[in-house]
C-alpha cells in the first residue's frame, strides 16, 4: 500500500506534479521548496509503490498546525490516503507541543467535509462569501491533546463575575481550569461576547486584555480581567452573564522586568493601561519603594485605585477634569516625583495612551533613568501570524507587539512613526 513520512527534497519535483494534477496553479516546486525549508512548515508524503499518491502541507502556529492543502491522487481517492495523512500528521506533532489541528473548506465539499469528520474535526465556525467565487469557507478543528503543556491555554473559560464599576469600567473574573499563571505584563486574548452554538462572525477578531491579577482556587485559577465598553467587542463582552463561556487563549506575550529588592520604581498607568500595573505592584510591595502614579480623564474613568491603595505602595492619582486627585495628567505628578526622590533614580514603568507613553520615555531620558513601557497596540491573532501589532525600533526594522512584547525599553522604541 503506502507509508508516510516527512518529504525530502527529491519529493518535491513529483509533489508538484500531483498538485498540478488535481489542483492546477497552487503549488509549484520553488513555491514547494520554499514551503519546505521554512521551519514551521511541516510536509508529509504517502508514498506507493508507484510513486507518491498524496501529501499534506501544515504549518506550526504556537499550539495549532494550520492545514494548508491535503492532496491526493485521483485515482487512489476514497481510499483512506487522506485520513492516514491527516492521522500520521497528529502523531508526528502531537502532545505536548501541538493542542489541535485548525483547517478550512469549501463548504459545498461534502466529500472533504465527510473526511475530516470521519478522523475527529468538528465544524466550529462558517465565513460567509469567503471565496473569491463568493462560497463560504467552513473552519474544523481536531483536537490532539488535553492537559498542561507549558504553552499558552486555548480554552473556553466560565464568567464567574462581570460587573460594571462606574462609567464605561468593567471587572471581568473568569475561572480558568490548569492555569499556569501570568506574570505582570502578560495579556489573554478573549472572544468578543459569550461562545454560542453557532461561531461568532462579527466581530470575528478576539480582544486583548491584560491580566489584572490572579487567585488560586483548587484545580483552577480565577483571574480578573479590567477593560473599559468602548466598541462593539467590548460591548459584547460585557454584555457577558456569569455562567457563559469565553474563548480564551494566554498567557501570551513578554512580562515587565521585576523590580528588584529593595530597589526603587515608579509605575505610571493611563486608562486601560492601569490593568498591567496592578501584579507588578502587588509583587514589589514591601520589598522596594514603589510609586505608583494612575490617571484619567475623570474619576469615572479609574480603573482599579482602591486595589493599588490597599497596598503598600506611594499612591498618586491625576484626573483630567480634577474630579480625583491631581488635576492634569499623569506625566504633571511623574516630572515633580522624580525631582523630589532621593537617590539613584528609580526605573519607570509605563501602560497607557501611545502620547502619555511618549512623554514618559521623554521625561526618563532627561532624567537619565531607565523607562520600560507596556505598548498598546491593536492585535489580531495574538501570535505573530497577522503582523498587525508592528513596532518600528530604533535598531532597525519592526518587531511584532504580541511576540516581542508587549513590553519595551523605551529607548527601543520609534516613537514618532507609532500610531
Amino acid at each position: 500500500m503506502w507509508t508516510i513520512d516527512r518529504a525530502r527534497e527529491g519529493d518535491l519535483a513529483p509533489l508538484a506534479r500531483l498538485h498540478e494534477a488535481v489542483r492546477p496553479g497552487r503549488w509549484s516546486t520553488d513555491a514547494l521548496r520554499a514551503e519546505w525549508l521554512r521551519s514551521d512548515a511541516i510536509i508529509l508524503v504517502a508514498r506507493g509503490a508507484a510513486g507518491a499518491p498524496g501529501v499534506l502541507i501544515a504549518r506550526r502556529v504556537l499550539d495549532e498546525l494550520h492545514v494548508h492543502d491535503v492532496a491526493v491522487a485521483t485515482e487512489l481517492r476514497r481510499r483512506g490516503v487522506g485520513g492516514e495523512l491527516l492521522d500520521a500528521l497528529a502523531a508526528v506533532a502531537g502532545p505536548p507541543e501541538v493542542r489541535r489541528i485548525l483547517l478550512e473548506l469549501r463548504a459545498g465539499h461534502a466529500a472533504a467535509l465527510g473526511l475530516y469528520a470521519g478522523h475527529g474535526f468538528v465544524v466550529v465556525g462558517r465565513r460567509p462569501r469567503y471565496y473569491p467565487d463568493g462560497e463560504d469557507a467552513i473552519l474544523m478543528t481536531r483536537t490532539i491533546e488535553s492537559g498542561q503543556s507549558g504553552l499558552p491555554l486555548r480554552v473556553d473559560v466560565p464568567v464567574v463575575e462581570n460587573r460594571a464599576e462606574g462609567g464605561a469600567n468593567h471587572r471581568l473574573v473568569v475561572r480558568v481550569p490548569d492555569w499556569p499563571g501570568a506574570e505582570p505584563g502578560q495579556f489573554v486574548m478573549l472572544s468578543a461576547g459569550a461562545r454560542t452554538d453557532v461561531e461568532r462572525t462579527d466581530p470575528l477578531l478576539p480582544r486583548p486584555m491584560a491580566v489584572y491579577r490572579g487567585h488560586a482556587k483548587a484545580a483552577a485559577a480565577e483571574i480578573e480581567i479590567l477593560y473599559k465598553a468602548s466598541g462593539r467587542g467590548t460591548r459584547l463582552l460585557a454584555e457577558t452573564l456569569p455562567g457563559q463561556q469565553l474563548r480564551m487563549l494566554g498567557p501570551l506575550g513578554g512580562a515587565f522586568p521585576p523590580i528588584p529588592r529593595a530597589g526603587a520604581a515608579i509605575l505610571v498607568g493611563g486608562g486601560t493601561g492601569i490593568a498591567s500595573l496592578y501584579e507588578l505592584a502587588s509583587r514589589a510591595a514591601g520589598a522596594a519603594v514603589v510609586h505608583v502614579v494612575l490617571g484619567a480623564r475623570g474619576e469615572s474613568d479609574l480603573m482599579g485605585v482602591e486595589d493599588f491603595a490597599s497596598l503598600d505602595v506611594d499612591l498618586h492619582v491625576a484626573t483630567e477634569d480634577g474630579s480625583r486627585g491631581q488635576r492634569g495628567v499623569v506625566t504633571d505628578v511623574l516630572g515633580p516625583l522624580l525631582d523630589r526622590i532621593a537617590g539613584p533614580a528609580p526605573t519607570i514603568y509605563a501602560c497607557g495612551p501611545t502620547p502619555m507613553m511618549h512623554a514618559c520615555a521623554r521625561i526618563a531620558k532627561a532624567a537619565d533613568t531607565r523607562c520600560v513601557v507596556s505598548l498598546e497596540n491593536n492585535m489580531a491573532c495574538g501570535f505573530g501570524v497577522c503582523l498587525g501589532c508592528a513596532v518600528p525600533m530604533t535598531a532597525g526594522g519592526y518587531s511584532l507587539l504580541c511576540r516581542a512584547g508587549p513590553v519595551y525599553d523605551a529607548g527601543d522604541v520609534v516613537w514618532e512613526r507609532l500610531s
